[in-house]
């Protein structure tokens, strides 16, 4: 798989983040709704589509072959990272969530684990880290020493940046999915804030796994949490409870003067 590391726009860059579509042979609707979304996120003409983790369910070979050439056909690049459950498999669904338990899968080879990618504008000249902060046989994540090395080698640049991964790593307020965090999000959030001089510099982290939509606002950047093109959880719970809102995806407008407008686009067409 080679994924872009230079792309540009005439004007501003459009990324639609898309995550959380927990595709499986055992739950077909979860393509249907994926489906929907792509269709959405394509009519507003992003220059890039951003998968943040948990694609495939139990690491299914055929469907991740699917999906990438799914992808492949909106002509339009895309970047894709690992999720739990691209590299978790997990037993035992009709258990209480604690009586499962949780085997280690390969990560398909296709998702990435380090990648940067530069984007061009008239006047101003952006980046997008992403990393794999997956654990194989786990339901929360950790960036290991090559993953935080990246982050610091790349964040010395003075352009403005996105940093994508899957886990949040700032508790989102759902005691049970705040559990199952990045565990060294103190670590990650201390890398960003050494190398943000400036209000208008901090970068702005893009992750997915919570199934809900939030924007947190931390020492180190902006976190911006992804609704899920699978179901959404309720949030503000400390027990898992599934919200009745729409199935969506994150629009993202990086601009000229080094800032970004983003909003959470739902199938039932509302937004914020």
């Amino acid at each position: 798989m080679t994924y872009p590391t230079h792309l540009s726009a005439p004007s501003d860059f459009i990324i639609a983040q898309i995550s959380d579509l927990h595709l499986s042979t055992h739950i077909p609707t979860n393509t249907d709704k994926f489906l929907k979304v792509l269709d959405f996120a394509l009519t507003f003409k992003p220059n890039l589509l951003l998968l943040t983790g948990d694609l495939v369910n139990d690491g299914h070979l055929p469907l991740y072959d699917w999906l990438f050439d799914t992808l492949d056909k909106t002509n339009t690049p895309y970047l894709c990272l690992a999720g739990n459950h691209d590299v978790t498999h997990e037993m035992g669904h009709d258990l209480p969530f604690d009586k499962r338990t949780f085997f280690p899968i390969a990560k398909d080879d296709r998702l990435i684990d380090t990648h940067r990618l530069v984007i061009d504008l008239p006047h101003a000249t952006w980046q997008l880290l992403a990393v794999n902060s997956a654990l194989h046989g786990h339901i929360y994540g950790r960036l290991d020493d090559g993953q935080l090395a990246f982050l610091k080698t790349h964040l010395v640049h003075a352009m403005p940046a996105l940093i994508a991964l899957h886990h949040h790593p700032t508790p989102v307020g759902s005691a049970w999915i705040d559990e199952h965090m990045l565990q060294n999000g103190n670590e990650f959030w201390a890398i960003l804030n050494a190398h943000t001089t400036n209000t208008t510099n901090r970068p702005h982290v893009l992750c997915g796994h919570v199934h809900q939509a939030h924007i947190l606002q931390q020492n180190g950047g902006t976190l911006y949490t992804c609704p899920a093109t699978s179901r959404q959880f309720a949030p503000h719970r400390d027990e898992f409870g599934i919200d009745d809102v729409a199935s969506g995806f994150r629009l993202l407008q990086l601009h000229n003067n080094r800032t970004l407008d983003t909003w959470v686009k739902r199938l039932d067409n509302s937004g914020f």
